[in-house]
């Protein structure tokens, strides 16, 4: 379940701009949802002179489509950088503790310092199948996601990987939208760890010992 992070590649001015742009787009959607989101609020809250964003992002679907694209391409270099295991071939098939470990450092660092990327990404995700124009990148990047699951229990032995990929993710979704949304703003990696265990071990009860 690791989406194919981005390869680091020198990138020009303009596109590290842009970026700026989205991740002040990003902490938009988190404090005040989609309706909130406006070319003139990114401006303000990136603190760039008016127009800025209507530069580089023409219209709201253009900025709305950069901004989910942005989400995606940070949450693969999270998982990239957080999780012991980028293909089947690094998976540890039979360890599921670290299985379990992996994907609680990543939950926390989005539960924590990413909290607010978290919360942008569930609104875009909510309020996203009321815009069509969303649905392609909506698609792919659960597509990702469930693929990456699939690979993963396949490399551990799992039962039936294409039945079970959808269910792991949407486990491992409705804990962090539990966390989003009913826990405070501290982080318990190790409450996190032994959550993610005992759903690993749902999909993977070979490797329960």
């Amino acid at each position: 379940m690791t989406p194919d992070a981005p390869r680091p590649t020198a990138r020009p001015a303009r596109t590290a701009r842009a970026d700026a742009l989205l991740d002040a787009a990003i902490a938009v959607v988190a404090d005040t949802g989609l309706r909130g989101l406006t070319h003139r609020a990114v401006d303000a809250r990136a603190q760039v002179p008016a127009g800025s964003t209507s530069y580089y992002f023409r219209t709201r679907v253009a900025l709305l489509q950069a901004i989910l694209q942005r989400l995606i391409d940070l949450d693969a270099a999270d998982s990239a950088t957080y999780l012991p295991f980028d293909d089947e071939a690094s998976v540890q098939a039979t360890d599921l503790a670290g299985m379990a470990a992996g994907w609680a450092r990543l939950f926390a660092h989005w539960l924590g310092p990413g909290r607010q990327r978290l919360r942008a990404r569930y609104a875009l995700y909510l309020e996203g199948r009321h815009h069509p124009e969303l649905h392609e990148l909506l698609d792919t990047a659960s597509a990702r996601f469930v693929g990456g699951a699939r690979e993963l229990l396949a490399a551990a032995g799992g039962p039936d990987p294409d039945r079970d990929g959808p269910l792991l993710v949407a486990l491992l979704d409705g804990l962090l939208y539990d966390r989003i949304i009913r826990g405070g703003p501290g982080v318990d990696e190790p409450e996190l760890r032994r959550r993610i265990e005992v759903i690993l071990g749902a999909v993977l009860p070979h490797l329960v010992r």
